[in-house]
């Protein structure tokens, strides 16, 4: 059906008021659980070290009555350490764009601190997660942290080709770590191994009695080695979906060099300068309390 001729319609219209609603919507990952569930401590130089130590394999030991005592070999310990890196979000504002009125935030300067110290976290989760590598620097070569992955070495299964993961390949990881000492508490997982972990029968989910549903959000992993949480990872699943981390999260610890701050630089125009800034590394008390399963579907 034609439009009667001299309809004046909202196309030909000058003047009407735009329909934009005063939020601002954002639905990026920003959950970083090894940030949240590890320690925080202290580092003091950009070269953080600790200490490792272990026991003898035990064997008979029985002694003879009025026997002299003989000098036994004593083990150093192990020196490790890892680098801090320093993480940076940086932002110019205008100074009319800061006066203007605008939808969704009252102050730009805030928005942007608020959204850009997000980003920062999940940054950080990051560099704990993926990280393979430590990374000397140098005058123009930036420090780098290495993370979980690059740390964990002795309890490792892979395989010659990527296999779907079941219960018999988690627990075998798992007998590897407590034959080791470890005694870990949280797989740490991506969407596609979380889904092949809900579906072993050792798994037992927490259900809601009032909303008669489950809550697929904590999973528990119940194994012959020790319950285990399982906890989903963003930055895995974007990065390492192919596998999981067993770990003994009081095993993992974020040394701070520098928490986490804002500073307004100074100014050159009519602009406001931002940087928001942390530098930390990770420590690794002892591998060894920990595993990853690779080489997964």
């Amino acid at each position: 059906m034609s439009v009667p001729t001299n309809t004046f319609q909202t196309y030909q219209a000058i003047g009407n008021r735009e329909d934009l609603i005063d939020i601002i919507v954002n639905i990026s990952p920003t959950k970083t659980p090894v940030l949240s569930m590890t320690e925080s401590v202290r580092a003091m130089a950009t070269l953080h070290e600790w200490q490792t130590d272990s026991l003898v394999t035990p064997s008979a030991n029985a002694g003879i009555e009025g026997n002299d005592s003989a000098g036994v070999a004593v083990g150093a310990t192990t020196r490790l350490n890892n680098n801090t890196q320093i993480l940076t979000k940086n932002f110019l504002i205008s100074g009319t764009q800061e006066i203007v009125r605008k939808a969704g935030r009252a102050s730009e300067i805030g928005y942007q601190v608020q959204k850009l110290t997000k980003e920062l976290a999940t940054d950080i989760e990051y560099m704990l997660v993926i990280n393979s590598a430590a990374v000397t620097g140098a005058a123009g070569t930036a420090r780098q942290s290495k993370g979980i992955s690059g740390f964990i070495a002795t309890n490792t299964s892979s395989a010659s080709a990527n296999r779907p993961l079941t219960s018999t390949i988690l627990d075998a990881n798992l007998a590897l770590i407590w034959a080791a000492g470890g005694d870990p508490d949280v797989i740490l997982t991506g969407g596609n191994q979380k889904i092949a972990i809900a579906g072993f029968t050792q798994n037992t989910r927490f259900i809601s009695a009032e909303a008669a549903k489950v809550v697929n959000a904590v999973d528990i992993y119940q194994s012959s080695f020790g319950t285990l949480k399982t906890v989903l990872s963003h930055v895995m699943n974007a990065n390492e979906a192919n596998q999981i981390f067993n770990l003994d999260m009081s095993y993992w610890r974020k040394a701070w060099l520098r928490p986490v701050l804002l500073h307004e630089l100074a100014r050159t125009g009519d602009a406001r300068k931002f940087q928001i800034v942390a530098e930390l590394t990770l420590e690794s008390l002892n591998e060894k309390a920990s595993g990853v399963v690779t080489q997964l579907t």
